[in-house]
């Protein structure tokens, strides 16, 4: 169930995204991999899904309200200085199908600007902010697909707002501190104007209004098609029945040679030929990914449940090493940034047998490794 007494914040960039909600102890960061995000495409949906989904399990994060602030690298954007009304509000949000708001030329202007955002569907609204409009647009299937899981695990989307919105209140470089979170927390206004998603309307690229048009053109064509196809048919029916009146008395003595050469004829078997399709997807070979298990020296019996579990599914290259130092609180489990997204899944899903509690992180080290770190709880 939903709690709205924990908001979630979501700050989404190019490299993945940062969490800040009040039960977590410090601000939960995903980082997108190649294979499941590329140049803010989505490459593999169903994974990029389950890898958000337990993240969120991981983290423990409280179904809630969310906040979903787009920073500026991922935004599409554009000026149009001069659609300027007088008296306007500080802060308007404008329907881009609106007649009364955008005039023809400006309307040309936004879909000129639409069709050069690289992605197949659009977040995209106008909002005007004190002497100018703004047009901003981010790719639709990017955040969606990380909006739509969290709402499958129970929280509702509040709104997703353009950081621009924000102003020079807040510096968004350093991600989601102290000061943003706080700022964003307490602009309810700017989450009701700037919502990407409130009076979301279907934009039509110029390539649509073309197609649109050629449609209603095609509406009288088919009309008449329809006409002369059933005309072609009713002519067919009626030539068919003539024939057939025609021949019939001619059909008695040939039906008689035909049933003789039927009964003498001699049935031969046939085969077509089997076609096998084989499945082009190539897992990832396990045995090439590096597993190092850090422990102390009480935790030999934790290595070995561990070291078992792994290489039952395939893991072979797998190293212990005893830590010098004490052992953190909480065991987790760092995977270096080239470890396929389904070596991750199969991996974390064997570690949490045996570490129930253990938490996920990334760094940035380009060999294919991970690192479990055992702690004490």
């Amino acid at each position: 169930m939903s709690s709205k007494n924990h908001p979630i914040i979501l700050f989404l960039d190019r490299n993945g995204f940062s969490i800040f909600q009040d039960t977590l102890s410090n601000v939960a960061r995903f980082n997108f991999t190649p294979d499941i995000v590329a140049n803010l495409d989505v490459v593999n949906k169903e994974q990029f899904g389950r890898l958000i989904a337990t993240f969120i399990q991981i983290n423990k994060i409280v179904p809630s309200s969310l906040s979903l602030v787009l920073s500026d690298n991922i935004i599409y954007e554009k000026d149009m200085v001069d659609i300027v009304e007088k008296q306007t509000p500080p802060v308007q949000t404008v329907s881009l199908e609106a007649p009364g708001n955008i005039d023809k030329e400006h309307k040309e202007e936004i879909q000129a600007f639409l069709e050069d955002v690289p992605f197949e569907e659009v977040l995209a609204k106008v909002i005007k902010t004190d002497k100018l409009n703004r047009i901003a647009a981010v790719n639709k299937d990017l955040v969606m697909t990380i909006a739509d899981v969290f709402v499958n695990k129970g929280s509702t989307i509040e709104a997703v707002i353009p950081s621009f919105m924000y102003g020079t209140n807040i510096n968004f470089a350093a991600g989601l501190t102290q000061n943003n979170i706080q700022i964003i927390l307490e602009g309810s206004e700017v989450l009701r104007t700037g919502n990407l998603l409130t009076n979301q309307q279907r934009i039509t690229s110029p390539q649509g209004l073309e197609i649109e048009q050629k449609e209603k053109e095609k509406k009288p064509q088919n009309l008449s098609l329809y006409i002369l196809i059933g005309v072609f048919v009713t002519l067919v029916i009626i030539l068919a029945v003539v024939y057939l009146n025609m021949g019939a008395s001619q059909t008695h003595p040939a039906s008689k040679k035909i049933k003789s050469a039927v009964d003498n004829s001699v049935a031969i078997p046939t085969t077509a030929p089997s076609v096998q399709i084989q499945a082009s997807a190539i897992p990832t070979d396990l045995k090439v990914i590096r597993v190092k298990i850090v422990q102390s020296t009480q935790a030999s019996e934790i290595f070995n449940s561990l070291s078992q579990q792994l290489q039952a599914i395939g893991f072979q290259d797998i190293k212990s090493s005893v830590s010098e130092t004490s052992p953190a609180e909480k065991s987790s489990v760092v995977f270096s940034k080239n470890v396929p997204a389904d070596a991750r899944e199969k991996a974390f899903i064997e570690i949490k047998k045996v570490l129930p509690s253990i938490s996920i992180s990334e760094n940035q080290d380009f060999d294919q490794t991970i690192t479990v770190l055992i702690g004490r709880t």
